[in-house]
């Protein structure tokens, strides 16, 4: 398969805040709605246009008394209906996620949606769909 990957990043950070400026423009970002993520949403949904229905910012409610690890699974199907193969848009085969670590609860979670191989990264990992070849 030779289609190019398709990325969504999803930002568990609870503090992530401001940094969020300096994620691509080019790719969706999903980002955790907490007091201070709230605040540079709200800021970068300002300064940022999206360029098409498959880019841009969006933020997802979460439950302060769970982990961000839940926070994550908690919003998997819907990002699955937004970029999955059934949302008649290019399926989404690569996820950037910044705020948890790689663990097995977080494995077999995203296996169901046919992510099988990661990496990890220095904010969280990246998990790719088998059939992807992304050139570091």
């Amino acid at each position: 398969m030779n289609e190019k990957p398709y990325r969504v990043h999803v930002i568990v950070d609870p503090r992530f805040g401001q940094r969020l400026l300096e994620m691509p423009e080019n790719e969706p970002i999903w980002i955790a709605d907490t007091e201070t993520n709230h605040l540079a949403y709200k800021a970068a949904g300002k300064e940022r246009i999206p360029k098409s229905h498959l880019v841009g910012l969006s933020s997802f409610k979460v439950d302060p008394y769970l982990s961000p690890a839940d926070w994550l699974i908690s919003i998997l199907e819907t990002i699955d209906l937004h970029h999955g193969e059934m949302s008649h848009n290019p399926s989404w085969s690569v996820i950037n996620v910044i705020g948890i670590r790689w663990t097995q609860k977080v494995q077999e979670e995203l296996r169901k949606f046919g992510f099988e191989k990661y990496e990890d990264s220095p904010e969280g990992f990246t998990a790719r769909k088998r059939s992807v070849n992304e050139p570091d």
